[in-house]
């Protein structure tokens, strides 16, 4: 086997190897087969497999706050929490797999969950006071879960154009829920600060660098980079997200403007001149046909 024939053969196992951990809700793991000196020489990007639980952990603990700040009870927080920091991976194997969530079937997940409901309960103003920090957390997290979401919906057979959907629905997915639950409208339709538009952006750039047959790690950094760019940068220099315009009044008068500046045709080549018609030859007539009853000629 020559050299680049371990290279293709390489790529091929590491992005199996990420679709079906990231369908099982972990990070890529690589296999025993593949020798020390390939991983050093910088072939292979390996996450560290804790970084789920990671984006797990951060998204509850927003979702605790944002409960615990507005006054939910225990069970309120708790609710928030857990539909935050669980909402986008449950959606994602539901969309993607008839079988029962696997957040269910790794309890650490829940666990995580649980903890980070507890500490927003209790600190949700000591936690505030990191609003720069939690944003820059917020960002990675985002850009995790669209990895994890576009990655899942690969392995699953989906075509990219899904797979960017999904990975989408796995980033927003525990916001949406948790404005839902709290009565509100979801943030991610309103206008305002960039939540979806870094999801989508995220998620195009990993389902694009991992058909480039791309290292599935570094696609993996790259959208979790993305969106910390452009959540993070949208909330420090202020960019928002516009209302709909409504543009009807606006194509209306300019057609208006445009049918009065249009020029009109001159009056002589629209309608005869008087003096023509009164000078026009009549047609001879017959001597021999009786006058009409009217009288004229």
């Amino acid at each position: 086997m020559t050299y680049s024939d371990l290279l293709i053969s390489l790529r091929h196992q590491t992005r199996k190897l990420v679709y079906e951990h990231a369908g099982k809700g972990v990070t890529a793991l690589v296999s025993t087969a593949v020798s020390t000196n390939v991983i050093a020489a910088g072939l292979v990007v390996v996450l560290p497999t804790w970084l789920p639980y990671a984006a797990v952990a951060v998204s509850g603990l927003a979702g605790a706050t944002y409960g615990a700040k507005r006054g939910f009870d225990v069970v309120g927080v708790f609710g928030l929490a857990f539909a935050t920091g669980l909402g986008g991976l449950i959606l994602r194997d539901l969309l993607i797999s008839s079988s029962t969530p696997n957040i269910f079937t790794e309890p650490l997940f829940v666990i995580v969950a649980f903890w980070t409901a507890l500490v927003g309960f209790f600190f949700a103003g000591l936690i505030s006071r990191f609003e720069s920090m939690m944003i820059i957390l917020d960002g990675l997290a985002m850009g995790l879960l669209c990895a994890l979401g576009a990655g899942a919906a690969l392995y699953a057979g989906l075509p990219e154009s899904s797979a960017i959907f999904v990975g989408v629905i796995t980033a927003v997915g525990g916001p949406f829920l948790r404005d839902v639950l709290a009565g509100t409208a979801p943030s991610i339709v309103r206008p305002g600060a960039f939540i979806a538009i870094p999801a989508v952006v995220a998620s195009c750039v990993f389902v694009g660098m991992v058909q480039l047959n791309l290292n599935a790690g570094l696609a993996q950094i790259a959208a979790m980079i993305v969106a910390l760019v452009m959540r993070a940068g949208a909330q420090w220099f202020g960019l928002e997200t516009g209302s709909a315009s409504e543009l009807s009044d606006r194509v209306w008068n300019f057609w208006q403007r445009k049918a009065r500046e249009a020029p009109e045709a001159p009056a002589e080549q629209t309608q005869p001149r008087v003096a023509d018609m009164q000078t026009a030859p009549q047609a001879p007539t017959d001597p021999s046909k009786p006058p009409p009853a009217d009288g004229s000629q």
